[in-house]
Order: C-alpha cells, then structure tokens, then sequence
C-alpha cells in the first residue's frame, strides 16, 4: 500500500510547481487552494521549498495513516488490548457454582462430586464434551442418591439442576384404623378398597366423623379390625377476603439470569460475546477495570430477569383483579386435585384508593383423614 501525502498550498504558487519538476499524482481544487496528493519522493523535493509556496501537510493516506495513528493511540491501543486479553481471560473463569436444590445434603454431595473431577472455583472452565462426560459419570456413581443431573454454563457460573432420587418406603403398618373426615363437607366421592362404608355420598360429614370403619362386624358384633383404606372427595366451603388497589405496580424476578461483559466506549455500552437481551431485566453492575483518564471501563454484569407489571383499574376492573387473586389465593392453599365448583360475591367495599372483596367458594377437595381405632377391652 502506497504512502500518500496531502499537502495544501495556496493557488499563486501552483504554477511554480512545475518549474520545479514536482510529480503529483491527483490535484483537488477548493476555493483559492489547491490539495496536492504526493508520493514521499515527491513529497520530500517540495520539502526543500516550503519556505518559497508555504506548505502545509494536512493529511496522509495508505500504510503511513495507520502507522501515525497507532503512534499517537499507541498507550490506548495497548490498554484496550491488556484489557480485551484480561477479559478473555476472565470469561473463562468459573467464578460461582450455584446448585438448585433445596435438600443441602445433595447439594454438598454434588459440589464434592464436581471439585473431584476439577470443576470448582477460580478453575478454568472445561468444554462442553467434558462438562457432559463429567455430568454422566457423577450420575453413574450416585445412582442411589441422583435422579437427574444438568450443568449449564452461564457466563462465569456453572448452574447445577440436580434432583434427588426418593425411594418410596412400602408401608407394612397393619395397625387396625378408620377413615374421618378431614374436615366438615359433603361427601362427593368415595374410593374404598379396605374397610366397610358407614356413610352415603351427599351425606354431610363433620370433621372426624367415621366415613369408611375398619371395625368390621356381623349381627352388630365386631368380628375383624382391619385396617381400612379409602379417598373420600367432598365439597367444602371457603370465605375468602382481599384487598386491591387501583394503582398496582409489581416487579416479579422469574429466577432467570446471566452474567456478561461489557465495555463502555465514550458512554457508549457494547455487550461482549452476549448480545441478547430479557425482554424486561435488571442489571447489577460490578466495573473490574476503570479510570476517570480513560475513555473506555470493563464491567461484569450481573443480568436478572424479571416481569413488571404497571397499570391503573377502574373500580370495576379491580374488583375482576381481586376475585381472581382471591382464586388463586384458595388454589394456593389446596392440594393438586382439587378444584373449584362455584364461587359467589358476598361483600364489595369500595374505598379511596383501594377495593375490598369477601368471596365465597364451593371446592371439591380430598378430605381424608385417618384415625387408629383402640384395641383396648378389645
């Protein structure tokens, strides 16, 4: 690539030039001057005239360009360069291993299990063909104890799913017992596989009340104690009360998150090897390499996704919003099969800044409970 020089010299001169056997390669008028482009030969010959046309060097272009200007850049250069190599560097560090379990036990035991095959941290992060062939030799040699194992590389953290395998104990208790009432209901259902039936379905139950017995009699003698098996489904009843506000504002994290890097340029921030973005997100901001003399920092950042919801009701929409909460709040409470039968207004308050509900539910739910029937004088 060709040096070229620009040189910018007044328009009366101009015809001297050639006097003096200048080579130009290209020559842009511009009002009462001329830019003349010379190669460094040319260039170094008009040098020894700067006195006679008043020279003055505005520009270069080719190699020479790139060279001056690394000249002059060269301590920013070299920074930005250190840096991008620290931030490699860094990105391949595993700064936290976070496991996913609510039993600390498992979670001890797979920590273990990882720093045995050199996954721990400040360690290099290893590639995904070893991090998988690690994941299947953990779960080969904790096959009485792990269900399911997942690594998962997210920036410098290593996110740990693991669950944990339950083996279920075969209940050989033969202790003789009735099925109650768990509570006072309807009896909507009855699944008796042990035990005689002692109530009818729509009979009303209060809670205790023997609905399956295992006293099993003849001649209204009792004759066997068996241990009675049974689910009892009935309908149950639910006042529920809520207060909601006009103006509702919530910011929920889904649990989801990430780290980055990021390099902020003239107050301009460029994401490092992650451009994706939450829809909705937070972000906690730790700088590892900054100085008010520099135009550039490095950050490490810590992304948290969340949901936010931000809106204003008329009375009428929250009282639908407090109905619904209030269904999701008796839901909440019940176990995974049941469900609601009917639901009823009972009472609406409408305040200032606020709306209160009481809501009426009808639910069908498991309510089965067992009792040891006595042996005693038996």
């Amino acid at each position: 690539m060709k040096n070229i020089y620009i040189v910018k010299i007044e328009e009366k001169y101009f015809s001297k030039l050639i006097k003096y056997h200048i080579n130009i390669l290209k020559i842009k008028k511009i009002k009462n001057y001329y830019l003349l482009y010379l190669d460094f030969l040319n260039y170094e010959k008009l040098l020894k005239f700067k006195n006679i046309f008043e020279l003055e060097l505005i520009g270069y272009k080719g190699l020479i360009q790139y060279k001056l200007l690394f000249k002059k850049y060269f301590l920013f250069i070299s920074f930005f360069v250190l840096a991008l190599i620290y931030l490699v560097f860094l990105s391949n560090i595993i700064f936290k291993i976070e496991v996913k379990t609510e039993d600390q036990e498992i979670a001890n035991l797979v920590l273990k299990e990882l720093e045995k095959r050199d996954i721990s941290i400040h360690k290099w992060a290893v590639s995904f063909s070893k991090k998988e062939s690690i994941r299947e030799d953990i779960l080969k040699n904790n096959k009485d104890k792990l269900e399911w194992l997942e690594i998962t590389r997210v920036g410098s953290t290593y996110v740990v799913n693991v669950e944990k395998r339950i083996i279920k104990e075969i209940d050989t208790d033969d202790t003789p017992q009735d099925i109650v009432a768990l509570k006072n209901a309807i009896i909507l259902k009855i699944e008796a596989k042990e035990g005689s039936i002692v109530k009818k379905l729509n009979d009303y139950v209060k809670k205790g009340d023997v609905i399956v017995t295992g006293s099993i009699t003849h001649n209204d003698e009792v004759v066997d104690l068996v241990r009675a098996d049974a689910i009892i489904y009935g309908e149950t009843w639910y006042n529920v009360h809520v207060s909601y506000p006009y103006a509702y504002y919530e910011k929920t994290y889904t649990g989801n998150s990430k780290k980055r890097l990021s390099i902020t340029l003239f107050n301009k921030k460029i994401n490092l090897f992650d451009n994706s973005e939450y829809k909705e997100e937070e972000i906690l901001e730790q700088k590892i390499l900054y100085h008010k003399f520099l135009p550039f920092s490095f950050s490490l950042e810590k992304v948290l996704e969340v949901v936010i919801r931000d809106e204003v009701y008329t009375p009428e929409e929250a009282a639908m919003m407090a109905i619904s909460e209030a269904k999701e709040k008796i839901l909440s409470t019940l176990p995974e099969d049941s469900k609601i039968l009917s639901q009823k207004k009972l009472k609406i308050i409408v305040n200032d800044s606020t709306i209160e509900v009481d809501v009426f539910f009808k639910v069908y739910e498991n309510i089965t409970d067992t009792k040891k029937i006595s042996l005693e004088g038996e």
